[in-house]
């Protein structure tokens, strides 16, 4: 049931209640003119599956106490926290000829700030209840299909990345948080810890489960837990500005629109806008269901704007604040307001 249809009832039970609610979809890729044909939004060829086995924690053992907006609510979220990463001018993609990471090129990108986090569905709530986002889909969503593991409405949920919105949604829960998505060049520069030559956010050690929210081949998709991970629950696999799961748990959407290579693309920072025609975005940092090779800080995927996936959310960045105080622990930069 929809949290419309559960307001509605509640509103003649309970006069002096009120709520919001929004409305989901999803979709799969399709062709890129003459680009992307796959449909699979785990381009890199893993097994597309879920789940972790860490014994440090519990699937379900989030703390929470949410499990929607109205009937159940959701906790107060947790503030934003912006880490600033510094201009800088590295080389983006690699030297692998006949790969979608080819050419390597060299990019300037101006300072700007990201969010330390993926979007939570606590956080992305506020945003619902304030009338800026529309729900994301849910695992009885048409659009959904045979696919679970949609968090929204879940119990104990509530610090998990929210998934299953599309990028249309991303974009308005960025603008409401007074931000924008991070450029696929942007997203890059961050995950490579400021544009250093890193495999992984945290170095070179090949990915595993005590890194990042992926699929393990003894134990399957998420390290056995068949799903998402409460974020940045992976502290060994943060960058070196304490950015969390830019490898795994999430794919993370970004505005640009996909291409086979990166010839032609964008050498200052900014979004590629829509090249001949192309019907895909990118999305980037592997999920829970991707492999070592899929979480690594220059993998690309791909996947048509109004998919809605359980392996998809995405965080938020904005342009450079200043002198203001926003390290990566600091927790002062704006709460679930945006700071607009």
């Amino acid at each position: 049931m929809r949290f419309s249809d559960i307001a509605s009832i509640l509103a003649w039970a309970l006069l002096a209640l009120g709520c919001s609610g929004c409305e989901g979809g999803e979709a799969s890729a399709g062709p890129d003119a003459g680009a992307d044909t796959d449909t699979d939004t785990d381009a890199d060829g893993d097994s597309d599956a879920d789940g972790d086995s860490d014994a440090d924690a519990d699937a379900d053992a989030d703390s929470d106490t949410d499990t929607g907006t109205g009937p159940v609510e959701y906790p107060d979220p947790t503030p934003f926290v912006w880490a600033p990463l510094p201009e800088g001018t590295f080389l983006q993609g690699s030297g692998n000829s006949g790969s979608d990471e080819w050419p390597e090129h060299e990019v300037h990108v101006p300072a700007f700030e990201i969010m330390r986090n993926e979007v939570t569905v606590s956080q992305y709530a506020a945003c619902v209840q304030d009338g800026g986002c529309t729900e994301p889909s849910t695992d009885d969503d048409p659009y959904i299909g045979e696919e679970e593991g949609c968090n929204w409405l879940v119990p104990g949920r509530a610090e998990h990345p929210v998934n299953c919105v599309d990028v249309y949604q991303a974009e308005a829960f960025c603008a409401w948080a007074g931000g924008r998505l991070p450029s696929e060049s942007e997203w890059e520069y961050a995950a490579r810890s400021g544009g250093e030559d890193k495999e992984y956010p945290w170095g070179e050690e090949e990915a595993t489960c005590d890194f990042a929210m992926m699929y393990d081949y003894d134990d399957g998709e998420g390290c056995g837990l068949g799903g998402t991970w409460p974020v940045c629950g992976k502290p060994l696999g943060n960058t070196e500005q304490g950015l969390c799961d830019m490898a795994g748990n999430a794919y993370e959407w970004v505005p640009d629109w996909y291409r086979w290579d990166y010839t032609g693309a964008p050498t200052d920072g900014s979004v590629w806008d829509n090249p001949n025609n192309a019907v895909s975005r990118v999305i980037r940092g592997g999920s829970y269901k991707s492999t070592y090779i899929g979480t690594r800080t220059r993998a690309r995927f791909y996947i048509i704007p109004e998919a809605r996936a359980p392996d998809i959310g995405f965080r938020c960045a904005r342009d450079a604040q200043g002198a203001q105080d926003a390290g990566p622990d600091s927790g002062s930069d704006s709460g679930p307001d945006g700071g607009k």
